[in-house]
């Protein structure tokens, strides 16, 4: 087997990776257990053939650094290294504290713990000088809800460190730049960061060109800790280490008001222009050379994202997910509020408070804190639930979609743009535009007159079966202007 030249054995590893198929299988038999890493015992080259894959996708914990080290500690290893999806470990609590949220002492270990080590990782790669890595990047304790024993999985899971919004933070840390990552993305399926700690990770990285952001939105209560977000963000993305940025994908996890009489903040009298970080994406399109941006799960979109006479010369994949409110709370949507009867969906004789203090009784105790929930979904527009804005507000509605029209004609590499309003919140009322080359497909959905036109330049609007729309005339002439003579532009109700 030593005679086999290195391109054989690179064709012959991944059919070990296969599992072989079981002669006669019974239910419940054991899945074969494959050890791939044992054929590197056989010599050097096989070592050489079998790292390759082995070494190219790692997963690990902060707790494992000084294995992670050694392992890589050879540049020809560094090489393999493709996707490194890395967790930094925040201290464990007790099984007793399962029950209670996050007090103050335990927010300070946990950022303590998370700035140790994501600054001892960063120490680690800056001295690399591998290129291409694809960096995942997380927190979480080993007895958060999906790490801890399965009998321990019950209790406040992961409202004891999010009830009251608390985001891992990087002060006063300095990180040693790490030019070998070439990819970036936070994921939000484990502790929150905040977008300040973003911040510092991205300044950072002098080689991004990739980077995909998976947040969760303080909650609409927190209008002060809302703007603190954006303003972070927006700096975030001004840093000039990503000035090679080709993509850009943020998905925003939030909870959009079912009571639509919800306004807890006064209107933005820069509107839009106060709209911070719609304002730095737009800039960083206009800039860079950022071809795909991807802005979903209700993002809050505004004019200031298209404005300008700039033009935004590399976009070739847009897609925006809109929500129905804007950043300073103004509905892009109305109605009569008397067409829909208003109703709570919790109790509401919840006046609990939970205890912040460090010295409360729960601390070390098997007592666990009840949340005013109720309470919650009230300050957050949750109840009562009244959601009567069922229609396009033209005030609203259709500036937007003008000057998102004027910001197609200066995309001159523009392949496809999709543009949804309050489809995940109201469906049955959302409002769908597509814009397609010749050859493109449509990402959303496809029926038979998209099909036979797939050889146009083609504008799509579909209305989904409650929605009413009425297009003003100013925008369905730059539509016409976008497509061309020979271009498609169709206003639909969706397909039933």
């Amino acid at each position: 087997m030593e005679s086999l030249s290195q391109e054989i054995l690179e064709l012959i590893i991944p059919h070990l990776f296969e599992t072989p198929p079981i002669k006669n299988p019974t239910p419940g038999d054991p899945k074969p257990v494959l050890n791939v890493a044992q054929y590197a015992t056989i010599s050097r080259k096989w070592q050489n053939a079998v790292e390759r894959f082995t070494m190219a996708d790692i997963k690990k914990y902060s707790t494992d650094l000084d294995m992670f080290r050694q392992v890589f500690s050879s540049p020809r290893r560094r090489n393999f290294l493709r996707k490194l999806d890395y967790e930094i470990d925040l201290p464990a609590y007790s099984k007793n504290r399962i029950f209670c949220i996050e007090r103050r002492r335990e927010i300070k270990a946990n950022n303590e713990a998370f700035s140790r080590g994501v600054t001892d990782f960063f120490d680690v790669i800056s001295s690399w000088r591998t290129q291409g890595i694809d960096l995942t990047l997380g927190a979480s304790s080993p007895t958060d809800y999906g790490r801890r024993p399965p009998e321990l999985d019950s209790g406040l899971s992961h409202e004891r460190w999010s009830f009251e919004d608390n985001y891992l933070t990087l002060d006063e840390v300095s990180l040693s730049q790490s030019p070998s990552i070439e990819a970036l993305s936070i994921a939000n399926g484990t502790r929150y960061l905040h977008p300040s700690a973003i911040g510092k990770i991205i300044a950072s990285l002098p080689s991004l060109e990739r980077l995909t952001l998976e947040l969760s939105a303080p909650k609409a209560k927190q209008v002060e800790m809302q703007n603190e977000h954006r303003l972070c963000l927006a700096k975030a993305l001004e840093s000039p280490s990503i000035s090679n940025l080709r993509t850009l994908n943020i998905y925003t996890e939030r909870g959009i008001p079912c009571n639509h009489n919800f306004k807890n903040r006064p209107d933005d009298p820069n509107y839009p222009d106060g709209d911070v970080l719609n304002v730095a994406i737009r800039k960083l399109a206009e800039n860079t050379r950022l071809t795909n941006l991807n802005l979903t799960e209700d993002w809050l979109v505004s004019p200031a994202l298209f404005n300008g006479e700039k033009t935004f010369p590399y976009l070739e994949k847009v897609q925006i997910q809109g929500a129905l409110i804007t950043y300073d709370g103004r509905w892009y949507y109305t109605g009569n509020p008397t067409d829909v009867e208003a109703y709570y969906e919790q109790s509401r004789d919840d006046t609990y408070d939970v205890d912040d203090s460090d010295s409360n009784s729960s601390f070390n105790s098997e007592f666990g804190d009840s949340l005013p929930e109720c309470r919650e979904v009230l300050l957050n527009g949750g109840d009562p639930q009244h959601m009567w804005r069922t229609q396009p507000d033209p005030q609203m509605f259709d500036p937007l979609m003008k000057i998102m029209a004027t910001a197609v004609l200066r995309m001159p590499s523009l392949q496809n743009l999709y543009f949804s309003m309050g489809m995940s919140s109201m469906f049955y009322h959302g409002i769908t535009f597509e814009y397609l080359n010749p050859g493109e497909h449509p990402e959303w959905f496809e029926y038979p007159r998209k099909t036979v036109e797939l050889d146009t330049t083609r504008c799509y609007v579909t209305i989904m079966p409650e929605a009413r729309w009425d297009v003003p005339g100013d925008i369905a002439t730059l539509w016409k202007k976008i497509v061309g003579d020979k271009g498609v532009v169709a206003v639909e109700p969706f397909p039933m």
